[in-house]
């Protein structure tokens, strides 16, 4: 299964938008009970090739739980697709869906098993 490039006007415009919400965020003028923009980032934006919808990863940083903030922001997301049609200009706004960013535990994981004495030895063992 291959998956396609995004084109240079999806990795734009996907980059516009982490800097419309990362402003937003650092503003904090959001005004919405519970959300902690300043324990939380926007890590990535990806943008479907219509670019009707846009995927924006998170991540916070402890105590704040990460799944809390998602699930508060896909509550007011239309917060955040008003302010994006006011700063970007494009036809179509496209549609904001929040998910957690768990590649920063998968990467971690990732180490944590080659860096196993068993795994480390087997890697050691085909260096020749």
């Amino acid at each position: 299964m291959s998956t396609k490039e995004p084109s240079q006007r999806q990795l734009r415009v996907a980059e516009e938008i982490r800097h419309v919400l990362g402003k937003m965020f650092i503003e904090d003028n959001l005004f919405i009970n519970g959300l902690k923009p300043a324990y939380t980032m926007i890590t990535d934006v990806k943008i479907s090739p219509d670019m009707s919808y846009a995927t924006v990863l998170v991540r916070s940083i402890p105590p704040v739980d990460t799944d809390e903030q998602v699930a508060l922001l896909n509550e007011h997301k239309g917060k955040f697709r008003y302010r994006i049609g006011k700063s970007i200009r494009l036809r179509i706004v496209p549609d904001i869906v929040f998910h957690s960013d768990v590649r920063f535990e998968e990467t971690k994981a990732m180490d944590e098993l080659l860096n196993n004495p068993k795994v480390r030895a087997d890697v050691d063992k085909y260096k020749e």
